[in-house]
């Protein structure tokens, strides 16, 4: 089982976590196949969540404008240390599960609604970037 406590650390990715100042980033990028979209936080309708700003991951999705042309059926995070979700979990986190996420817009960290069922390493810390997995791209004028 894995720790909760932090994030695994593989040698070859490893950078140390940069607070606010001149290196922090207040964006991630989102990644559907061979397309990305830079996605800024502070420009998101935010709300309040346990005194934290933060946004909807599924409002983060969509904000990407990359949902209108792809059909996501899961999605992995990388933080900046290089942790991934997907690398404990390969199938991801479900694309039903995005409503009860969210993204606190100060340090990039994932907070998701309490479900005794969800694994711990969910909570992703100061995520770089939010990967579409098992995307289907969708045809114009196709049935």
């Amino acid at each position: 089982m894995a720790s909760c406590s932090r994030h695994v650390r593989r040698p070859d990715e490893a950078r140390p976590r940069a607070t606010k100042g001149p290196a922090w980033r207040w964006w991630i990028d989102v990644v559907a196949g061979n397309v990305s979209a830079r996605v800024e936080l502070r420009r998101l309708v935010g709300v309040r969540v346990d005194g934290f700003d933060v946004v909807r991951l599924d409002d983060l999705w969509a904000s990407s404008h990359l949902a209108a042309g792809v059909a996501a059926r899961s999605f992995d995070f990388v933080g900046d240390d290089g942790f991934r979700l997907g690398d404990l979990q390969a199938s991801g986190v479900d694309v039903r599960d995005l409503s009860t996420g969210y993204m606190r817009i100060d340090t990039r960290d994932l907070l998701w609604q309490p479900v005794p069922e969800r694994p711990c390493f969910w909570r992703v810390k100061a995520v770089a970037r939010m990967l579409a997995l098992e995307t289907e791209v969708q045809r114009r004028g196709a049935p």
